[in-house]
């Protein structure tokens, strides 16, 4: 059964504090909320650690999202007040260089904007 865009938009009010839509101050509340996105609309979210650094590429984003029609998402998270690090500005600079766009979201209302 599919839902309505309404029905969504409740469903998403119920699983996500309604301040996520504004700043977090909790970075975790927000990966919290784009996964479950992810899982309602049946993509693959690649969602890296919160508890450590990355074993893989360092300033790597948060996400890769594999989303329907070919799109695929760059997403790093940050709190209202967190900064991306020297890793991170290097990361998304060379992934620019290539064509690429690293979306940096601060609420869930952002990343609802960049994935629409």
């Amino acid at each position: 059964m599919r839902l309505t865009p309404q029905q969504y938009a409740d469903y998403l009010a119920r699983q996500c504090k309604a301040d996520t839509f504004e700043m977090v101050t909790v970075e975790c509340e927000l990966h919290d909320c784009i996964i479950g996105h992810c899982r309602h609309a049946g993509w693959i979210a690649l969602h890296s650690r919160m508890d450590r650094r990355t074993g893989r590429e360092l300033g790597e984003p948060d996400f890769t999202i594999l989303a329907d029609g070919g799109r695929i998402f760059f997403i790093e998270c940050k709190s209202a007040k967190g900064k991306l690090s020297t890793q991170q500005q290097a990361l998304h600079a060379w992934a620019a260089k290539l064509g690429h766009k690293v979306h940096v979201v601060r609420t869930f209302a952002e990343f609802l904007e960049v994935v629409k």
